[in-house]
């Protein structure tokens, strides 16, 4: 049509010039030829003008049509649709929406209703977050909203989608989410290297057959994959069986006993998410979380969900490693450290005790040993380290050694490295800014693994068995420095600390810990002065034994005693206080809680019947099978902290008592 119309353009063009040209030679003909072509001209005109608005006409009907079926099949659509304005009253709805929404036994309609009090939706998060869950009558849908204008107004459009089925899918597909779970027997070396081979496959037959068992009865698969270690797959859903029994497979495994009466105790790890995890994601999380069991001493079950951690067995102390193979190699890999590094800064946890500074020492004298410089960062000298500390000042060569928060910024180099002792919280440290400050990071420590620990580490040497940070630095010592330069002022530092959280060999005392006081003592290291270092003051003493004598008997023998004392020693005071409640007969195990500024500190020690770590970890706080402690920042009150007290106690008996 378009093609016959510029051709007739063309036409009427050439006649019109010609009729020009025939004006010159005949006027009247050439005036009839204009005219006429003209007239042409404008009859076309109006033909093509008409076929415009037929054709308009005709776009309207077509597209009336289409947006009433539009209209039509929104309103029937399976889908609930109701359209707002800002204030959330309901301009239009559909089918669907009455059908699903309206209030049983009622005939009224949603016009001119505020959709925030007819479904409690709160429009102005809606429309915030543009997206919402909502459940209405069992049903789960996912709102989404649309804002469009009008000309007048704004309108918001909602669509319901009822995903009912997928969220029930994604229910089921959680409940059968396969779960990595890691077993590893904790003392196999032991059993390989001490028993008889009769005794030894008797023994290990017995233990494959417990775990077997155990995975058959949760439906697990399990495969042993090394000589020690087996892997086990099973769906998420008996994670809650395995939780609600307390995973008693580890007392199973415990009730092995062997000729020389030893125990065989489980570490078990598994990782789990509230998110979808993939198959390496989740194998990931299952290793960090038997790290962690490990790294707290063994005979126990770790369940990681993301971040937080469920921890259960851990009754028995650390079995101690008899072999010395894990000692050397870290002390190999710490070496190298030292090496590669410009300089080191060593630094323990807040309010250091002997057994921080003591280990502290100890490697500032294998740094000198390996021709680096050491510094250790410590911001007071409390008195609980002030013999020690005196005792070094005596000698000119640790003076320059310590240093304060400030200067150790100003220390730090690209290529520095930080030696965190005695602590693995990063909550409990002395500088916690370091460790943001400084990417090569190691840890020793002898505590067992808390929630909040360091992760971002290039060596960690975590060993629940040892007495103390000392006995570990002691040991990596032997192997660290091949020239043995240790110094009596170093040896001594060692011992002392040795000897404090030992209470002078009496607890948590095992073969390597003899041995490591024996390296000491040909070091030159004197347990006289180890004991003049923990020696008190009169004022102390008396302040110690009155909360000895206000204590008071729960549970037929556990002791728990208030202080409240202001002085900077108090919590030296309130932990010597929970040693000496043990020396009395029929307590096994002691609390003193102590009014400490604006919150509570409890100190926890224990003969080994009673777990105080368990206990204290249910107040947020950890430690040892034996000692543990637990600051509770938010309460200032004495008896509230002791009835917090008696209710993790009484907990832990009725877990007890469970298994």
């Amino acid at each position: 049509m378009k093609e016959k119309q510029s051709i007739a353009s063309k036409l009427y063009l050439v006649i019109f010039l010609l009729s020009l040209i025939l004006l010159f030679y005949n006027i009247p003909l050439g005036c009839l030829g204009v005219l006429l072509c003209g007239i042409c001209f404008w009859r076309d005109s109006q033909e093509e003008k008409q076929s415009n608005l037929r054709l308009q006409k005709a776009i309207e009907t077509i597209y009336g049509d289409i947006d009433r079926l539009n209209q039509e099949r929104m309103y029937e659509l399976p889908i609930a649709l109701v359209i707002v304005n800002e204030d959330g009253q309901i301009c239009w709805y559909n089918q669907y929406f009455d059908r699903n929404f309206k209030k049983k036994d009622t005939t009224a309609n949603f016009f001119g209703k505020k959709i925030q009090e007819e479904l409690g939706i709160d429009l102005e998060t809606l429309l915030k977050e543009k997206e919402k869950d909502f459940n209405h009558r069992d049903i789960d849908y996912t709102i989404v909203s649309n804002s469009f204008s009008d000309g007048d107004e704004t309108l918001i459009l909602l669509h319901f989608f009822d995903v009912t089925i997928q969220k029930k899918q994604q229910e089921i597909y959680k409940e059968n989410e396969p779960v990595f779970c890691y077993i590893l027997i904790d003392n196999y070396d032991d059993i390989i290297e001490q028993l008889p081979s009769h005794e030894r496959s008797a023994v290990l037959s017995q233990i494959d057959l417990n775990i077997n068992e155990w995975a058959k009865k949760v439906g697990a698969v399990i495969i042993q994959y090394e000589n020690d270690h087996y892997l086990m797959i099973f769906e998420k859903e008996k994670l809650r069986a395995m939780e609600e029994e307390r995973f008693r497979i580890l007392d199973e495994i415990r009730e092995t006993e062997t000729e020389e009466k030893s125990q065989v105790t489980l570490s078990i790890g598994i990782g789990v998410s509230d998110e979808p995890l993939a198959i390496r994601e989740a194998d990931e999380l299952s290793h960090a979380a038997l790290d962690i069991a490990l790294a707290r001493g063994g005979d126990q079950a770790v369940v990681r969900q993301d971040e937080k951690m469920a921890f259960y067995g851990g009754t028995t102390e650390a079995t101690e490693k008899r072999t010395k193979v894990k000692a050397r190699v870290k002390a190999h890999g710490l070496r190298e450290l030292i090496r590669e590094s410009d300089n080191v800064l060593i630094m323990g946890h807040q309010t250091p005790d002997m057994d921080c500074l003591g280990a502290a020492v100890g490697l500032l004298g294998a740094c000198k040993a390996l021709n680096k410089t050491g510094k250790i960062v410590i911001k007071e000298i409390n008195y609980s380290i002030k013999e020690l500390f005196q005792y070094l000042m005596e000698n000119d060569e640790y003076r320059d050694s310590f240093i304060k928060p400030k200067e150790a910024e100003d220390y730090i180099t690209p290529n520095t490295l930080l030696i965190i002792v005695d602590t693995q919280n990063a909550n409990y440290l002395e500088v916690p800014e370091l460790i943001d400050q400084i990417e090569k990071i190691v840890v020793i420590d002898h505590h067992r693994r808390s929630g909040k620990f360091i992760e971002k580490t290039v060596l960690n040497y975590t060993e629940a068995y040892a007495s103390s940070t000392c006995e570990l630095i002691t040991e990596l010592l032997q192997y660290l420095d091949e020239k043995e330069s240790m110094n009596e002022t170093e040896a001594n530092a060692l011992m002392a600390g040795m000897c404090m959280d030992t209470k002078m060999f009496t607890f948590k005392t095992g073969v390597r810990t003899f041995e490591a006081a024996s390296y000491l003592r040909r070091k030159g290291a004197d347990t006289i002065i180890a004991k003049t270092m923990l020696q008190d003051d009169l004022a102390t003493y008396a302040t110690r034994s009155e909360a000895v004598r206000n204590a008071k008997i729960y549970f037929d023998s556990i002791a728990i005693s208030q202080l409240e004392n202001e002085s900077e020693y108090a919590k030296i005071i309130a932990a010597q206080a929970a040693d000496e409640l043990l020396n009395i007969k029929g307590i096994n195990a002691s609390f003193i809680l102590l009014k400490s500024g604006s919150g509570l500190v409890i100190s926890g020690r224990s003969m080994g019947e009673v777990n105080v770590q368990l206990i204290l970890e249910k107040m947020g706080g950890g430690g040892h099978l034996a000692i543990a402690g637990a600051q509770l920042p938010d309460i200032n009150d004495l008896d509230v902290g002791k009835q917090m007290l008696l209710s993790a106690i009484e907990e832990y008996m009725k877990e007890r008592e469970e298994k």
